[in-house]
């Protein structure tokens, strides 16, 4: 998606249905090889323009960070289109540290300040307090605007549709976006999904856990988008629904039904000298009225 933004910019035609003004890119390519980066380059459409400059880890010397003379004065001639792919390879301290990163992000600001735009690709973390972004408050705190992005693939694995959802705005109230990929010519605008369609997902999720206990989140995933359901809406669902889990062998969460949040079942109704047990079909429908959205 960065790669899609930065031709678009670099040749002023629009993206996500919003008008472009056309202007020189850099892109500091941190995290791929030349391969990757041409590859995408080539699916996305893009062709060569001397307004889009890409400076990965194959020139020498490797792309640098935004404390740089020459960036500096590059920002001050050309206003560009900054691009940094991503902040881990470029932060020379540590992203948990507020004070190291209220530091690194102010070299971002000075650029900004001198006329460039920047964009900064970053990862969010694994545990719940970081699914917008990891490392220290002060990366959000930096930025004027923060996005999250979320991918849907189909299920050979490759990237279907991708979901910008907005959580900071510091000048302007945030919009979320759509878009869906198109082979050789990038991404459209496409519908934002409402997240009550995790309310429809979840009774899916559950009937999946429940016929395969002990099962990780990508096995969960491989079985609920063959019914539909994409990898986003497994996960809030796992997120929030009534799962348990647990640590396996290779250090991945396990998820089985959390027995304990059931509400309390009818009890078991006598006929003749046996028991009737409420129907599976009974339980699961006691625990639809837990929403995970």
């Amino acid at each position: 998606m960065a790669y899609a933004i930065a031709g678009a910019v670099a040749r002023g035609e629009p993206f996500a249905g919003l008008t472009v003004k056309q202007g020189p890119v850099l892109y500091l390519d941190g995290e791929n090889p030349l391969c990757v980066a041409k590859q995408r380059l080539w699916d996305l459409g893009i062709p060569e323009t001397p307004e889009l400059r890409v400076w990965g880890g194959w020139v020498d010397p490797p792309a640098p960070g935004p404390n740089h003379a020459l960036l500096r004065q590059y920002a001050r001639d050309h206003r560009p289109l900054f691009i940094w792919d991503s902040l881990v390879q470029f932060h020379d301290g540590e992203e948990q540290s507020a004070t190291e990163t209220r530091a690194f992000m102010k070299h971002f600001r000075h650029l900004a300040h001198v006329g460039a735009t920047i964009l900064i690709l970053h990862h969010t973390g694994k545990t719940a307090t970081s699914q917008e972004y990891r490392g220290s408050s002060d990366i959000k705190a930096a930025v004027d605007m923060a996005y999250v992005l979320e991918a849907e693939s189909t299920l050979m694995g490759s990237v279907h549709r991708l979901m910008l959802r907005n959580f900071k705005g510091r000048y302007a109230p945030g919009k979320n976006f759509g878009l869906e990929f198109v082979n050789r010519q990038g991404f459209v605008a496409c519908e934002v999904p409402d997240r009550r369609e995790n309310a429809d997902a979840i009774p899916i999720i559950i009937d999946i856990v429940a016929a395969n206990p002990g099962s990780n989140q990508s096995q969960i995933v491989a079985l609920a988008q063959r019914r539909g359901i994409s990898k986003h809406q497994v996960e809030e669902c796992l997120k929030h629904g009534p799962f348990d889990r647990q640590r396996g062998n290779r250090n991945e969460w396990l998820y089985g039904l959390a027995v304990a949040q059931l509400p309390n079942l009818p009890a078991p109704i006598e006929e003749g000298n046996r028991e009737i047990e409420p129907a599976p079909a009974e339980v699961v429908a006691s625990m639809l009225t837990t929403s995970c959205s």
